[in-house]
């Protein structure tokens, strides 16, 4: 019975001991932790605390929209003092021009940041009275105050110490730190935003509206420009200056022209920031052209208004003006023929507008002393023109070499007005610029109350448009000078292997000479005529079956068929009437205009002839294509 007695002892004895030891080892613990349990380690950084702390949001994104974020995630260690939001709200409140934290320049932002934040984890126990703290912002140092439990930095409260993180500690603040002497700077405004907060600057504003481009660049913060701004007395000047396309003042600026605008507003732009002491004596506007600048004076009239220059913008600089700059084309255009066009409400002539300035006819057109009449295609008649030939668009048209020569022809050497063209067909010859004697004629058919034409598909859609120097006429085609004679074009087409539509009348007209004239130099000479070109196929339906058919014919017999196919002058389609024309061989056929034309000759036994095409213009008069060969009697 002694052995169970033996082992229920050594087992009391073991335990207490353990029992023992273990208290002894709490005990130690005890002592070595002031009696409360270790802290976790950190697993956040700075920014990551700040950010998931409310009292720190504006912090935050002060932070962010200085690009410090990264910077303060790193491996530091830093020590933060750290504004709370409220801080942030008095800083706000007690700056003069800043009303949100967005309103901080970001270079002012990034100055405050730095000047909290120091290298090293202090806590606020290794922290001492009198101590100085160097910050980030180069320079300049942090006084520490002690004060038994309180802390203060430069005399503002921490009201949070020994916020830990993974890369340093933060302190929060009560007030924000301000290195002394700082003056924080708003954030620069866009032009756009300075013109709208200035009252006297409404005018240019709701001109700047109606431009968008102009606009969205003088609010985009990428732009890089110099603005001259015009007053709103500079507006209302403007108005007296400016005329419409009759000629009278301008009510408001709502009245003048969207193109006119645009032009007058970029003529105030560089395409570059530059202050009045980076300006040079001459600089090119987005408009085109340049302006002189003396000092203070534009283009010699123009002042910038006293303390109004080098008004820095966040996309560049604005100089205030007392006056709205002109471009001379626009203003040179005044009481001439250009005026109508510049100054069209609808901005129908714009293309015409860049084609004159691009053939530098400007001069021409406003000659004080001319007499012009100048018949101008709209808009629309350029892209119809366009479409139909073989210029891509009208950047080609404009950099063609024809560009000179068919404005030319758009305009004549005196002032016809519409009442002034008689009832009829007649040709007049285009403006011989160059004084050589080169001017093709342009046919003008005035056809009553169904309209005037020229050359026998161009309509005049707004007549009598005067000016000073002559008078406009507004035409819904472009006219476009004839290169080549009635025998040339024949020619061409015979040689044209796409599309060699006259083939058997080039070879009828070799083969119909006689001893007294050449039809072919007769086609080829002077004229006015009038042809009704049988195509081809016209011949072959006649029973000439290709060039040999031809050859062996009778030369009497051609000649008399050929002649029967032309009229003396030149006589469009819009001249064209029901009845009988005499011909050149002094032969009639009958004409029945309907649709399509119709032409019924003198042998009862031919199928009457339709024309296909019409108005093909030459030096010497005019082809319309027709699908049968006409017969004389």
């Amino acid at each position: 019975m002694e052995r169970p007695i033996i082992n229920f002892y050594r087992l009391f004895r073991f335990t207490g001991a353990f029992c023992l030891s273990l208290l002894f080892l709490a005990s130690c613990n005890d002592d070595d932790n002031g009696g409360d349990p270790p802290s976790p380690a950190p697993t956040q950084n700075i920014v990551e605390i700040a950010d998931g702390d409310d009292r720190f949001d504006t912090l935050v994104e002060a932070v962010i929209a200085a690009e410090l974020n990264d910077d303060l995630s790193g491996t530091g260690p830093f020590t933060v003092f750290a504004p709370t939001d409220a801080a942030f709200d008095a800083l706000i409140a007690a700056t003069d021009g800043i009303s949100s934290l967005e309103e901080i320049s970001t270079a002012s932002l990034i100055q405050i940041l730095q000047y909290h934040v120091a290298s090293g984890a202090l806590l606020s126990s290794a922290l001492e009275e009198g101590q100085t703290v160097p910050t980030l912002l180069t320079g300049e140092t942090l006084t520490i105050g002690v004060n038994g439990n309180a802390v203060t930095v430069n005399g503002v409260n921490v009201v949070v110490a020994d916020i830990e993180a993974t890369n340093g500690v933060i302190h929060a603040v009560d007030q924000v730190l301000v290195p002394e002497g700082f003056v924080i700077v708003p954030t620069p405004k866009t032009i756009a935003e300075i013109a709208s907060e200035t009252e006297s600057l409404s005018s240019l504003v709701a001109a700047l509206g109606r431009v968008s481009s102009l606009s969205d660049a003088a609010g985009d913060e990428t732009s890089t420009l110099t603005v001259f701004a015009p007053t709103n007395d500079a507006f209302a000047a403007l108005l007296t200056t400016l005329t419409d396309a009759t000629g009278n003042p301008f009510e408001n600026l709502d009245d003048v022209p969207d193109y006119v605008l645009e032009r007058v507003l970029q003529y105030h732009i560089l395409g570059s920031a530059k202050t009045a002491e980076q300006l040079t004596d001459s600089e090119e506007t987005l408009e085109g052209s340049s302006i002189s600048v003396d000092g203070t004076t534009i283009n010699g009239s123009v002042n910038v208004v006293d303390g109004s220059a080098d008004i820095v913008a966040s996309n560049g600089i604005v100089h205030v003006i007392d006056a709205v700059l002109v471009p001379e084309f626009i203003l040179n255009s005044l009481g001439t023929v250009l005026e109508p066009a510049i100054f069209d409400a609808e901005g129908r002539f714009t293309t015409l507008v860049t084609a004159v300035e691009r053939a530098e006819l400007t001069g021409a057109l406003t000659d004080d002393d001319a007499t012009l009449t100048v018949f101008a295609p709209t808009n629309d008649a350029f892209a119809a023109y366009i479409d139909g030939s073989a210029f891509a668009d009208a950047s080609e048209l404009l950099a063609s070499d024809m560009l000179d020569d068919i404005l030319l022809y758009h305009v004549l050497d005196a002032t016809v007005l519409s009442s002034n063209i008689i009832a009829g067909s007649s040709s007049v010859p285009s403006f011989d610029i160059n004084q050589d004697g080169i001017s093709p004629e342009i046919y003008i058919s005035n056809n009553g109350d169904d309209g005037i034409f020229l050359n026998g598909s161009s309509q005049v859609v707004a007549p009598d448009l005067e000016e000073a120097n002559g008078v406009v006429h507004a035409i819904n085609g472009v006219l476009v000078p004839p290169m080549n004679s009635i025998t040339d074009i024949v020619a061409a087409s015979a040689a044209d292997a796409d599309n060699p539509q006259f083939t058997l009348l080039l070879a009828a007209l070799q083969n119909a000479d006689d001893t007294d004239s050449d039809l072919v130099e007769v086609l080829r000479g002077n004229g006015p005529f009038t042809v009704f070109a049988p195509t081809d196929d016209a011949f072959i339906a006649a029973g000439f079956a290709d060039a040999d058919a031809i050859a062996n014919a009778d030369a009497a017999t051609l000649r008399s068929i050929l002649l029967y196919h032309v009229v003396s002058g030149a006589v469009f389609s819009t001249d064209l009437a029901d009845g009988s024309v005499t011909t050149i061989g002094e032969e009639e056929f009958i004409v029945n205009v309907a649709d399509p034309v119709t032409i019924a000759d003198l042998n009862a036994d031919n199928e009457d002839a339709e024309v296909t095409s019409v108005n093909i213009l030459a030096t010497n008069g005019v082809i319309h294509v027709i699908n049968r060969v006409l017969l004389p009697e």
